[in-house]
């Protein structure tokens, strides 16, 4: 069974780009990839192990037939193979973006160690004109503008934990985009939700002192939110910050979250970044169970802990070689994640990837490793 779907999708990628003239590629756009992930997941608090296996397939599509209208579909399709479908509770069901009102994902075949899983991504239409863009449909609406953590990005916050998900999870909603001058513009936006929950929102942004500055209001899911966010620089590193408050009712409380990041970029290809998290209701003491704190991260839980750090290190090799690794920091909470990784490109077509994910947690004064996940990840693009 997972050579015969390997080969598939393989066959369907290597047919799906026939030539094209000239003039039908003015018109038309196919681009897209096809990765093979491998999973190691070591469980040290119930000490298991098991690997997973994934074949991970993307097709973008654009059709723009003039200047002013423009169509986007893009596909998700993947494989998943191995001993994680049995060992997570829920695993199909958790394949489903929580943020997508409309239901366009299928599990074609669902058995014992193999899953099929189809969604689409993107669907939407634009239209353009000198000053204004409509955009209608499922769409990413990107408000965030720091490195690591996005308080300001309402719509679809992106987990950071996820290695595999570069294009960050999208949201059926519709986009109005105004340029009010040459550096400021406005954008309104509605969105509904799985859970039938809409957020409705707007965004005001400038450039003024050679910084980028945002200010953000808006319903969020019933409770009032609004935020601000900025990127510039101070001398030659760059400073990014975001800010968003939302407010409460009955059934939960105010919550605050401000992020704030500095990164740098040396001679010889070093790259450092710092940064911080704060969550007004976050844990703020240590957890006797793993299995209690929550990394579905969300808009509204950027982080389980009240306060983090993030550190990260990059340095490229060579040209094609490049490594790094980001240590995070909760305090009080006492959680550390470590996250090294190295990347090859080994033609203009296909990369290589180690990615590692360590997890460690204090508990009655010993700081103990809970889980580590390897990732072994091949991309071929098209």
């Amino acid at each position: 069974m997972r050579i015969v779907l390997t080969i598939i999708l393989l066959l369907n990628l290597y047919f799906i780009l026939p030539a094209q003239d000239s003039s039908v590629q003015k018109k038309f756009e196919l681009n897209g990839y096809i990765k093979a992930v491998e999973m190691y997941r070591f469980d040290k608090m119930n000490h298991m192990n098991f690997a997973s296996h994934l074949i991970h397939n993307r097709v973008n599509f654009k059709w723009k037939p003039n200047k002013t209208v423009s169509f986007t579909a893009e596909l998700r399709n993947r494989v998943f193979l191995g001993e994680q479908i049995r060992m997570v509770p829920g695993f199909v069901e958790g394949l489903r973006n929580e943020q997508e009102y409309l239901n366009l994902q299928k599990a074609w075949i669902q058995g014992k160690d193999v899953v099929f899983h189809t969604n689409i991504e993107r669907l939407y239409v634009d239209f353009k004109k000198r000053n204004w863009d409509l955009r209608l449909g499922r769409q990413r609406i990107n408000w965030g503008i720091a490195t690591t953590w996005n308080p300001n990005d309402i719509f679809n916050a992106y987990n950071f934990l996820d290695v595999d998900y570069i294009e960050r999870p999208g949201t059926d909603a519709a986009s109005l985009h105004l340029k009010t001058s040459d550096n400021a513009n406005i954008e309104f936006v509605y969105s509904s939700v799985a859970n039938k929950k809409s957020i409705v929102a707007s965004r005001f942004s400038i450039n003024k002192w050679n910084y980028d500055f945002q200010l953000i209001a808006g319903l969020y899911q019933g409770v009032f939110t609004m935020g601000t966010g900025w990127a510039g620089n101070i001398h030659n590193a760059g400073f990014k910050g975001e800010v968003q408050y939302y407010s409460g009712n009955k059934q939960i409380k105010n919550l605050l979250n401000a992020a704030i990041g500095l990164d740098y970029m040396f001679k010889k290809g070093w790259y450092v970044s710092l940064g911080g998290l704060y969550n007004s209701n976050g844990i703020n003491s240590e957890i006797s169970n793993w299995q209690n704190l929550d990394l579905k991260l969300s808009a509204r839980n950027l982080m389980p802990g009240k306060w983090s750090y993030i550190t990260t290190v990059q340095k490229e090799i060579t040209p094609l070689f490049s490594a790094g690794t980001s240590f995070v920091y909760s305090p009080k909470l006492n959680l550390i994640i470590w996250m090294p990784s190295i990347s090859y490109n080994i033609s203009s077509t296909l990369d290589a990837d180690l990615i590692y994910q360590s997890f460690y947690l204090k508990n009655e004064g010993h700081l103990t490793g809970v889980t580590d996940i390897g990732f072994i990840r091949l991309r071929y693009s098209f």
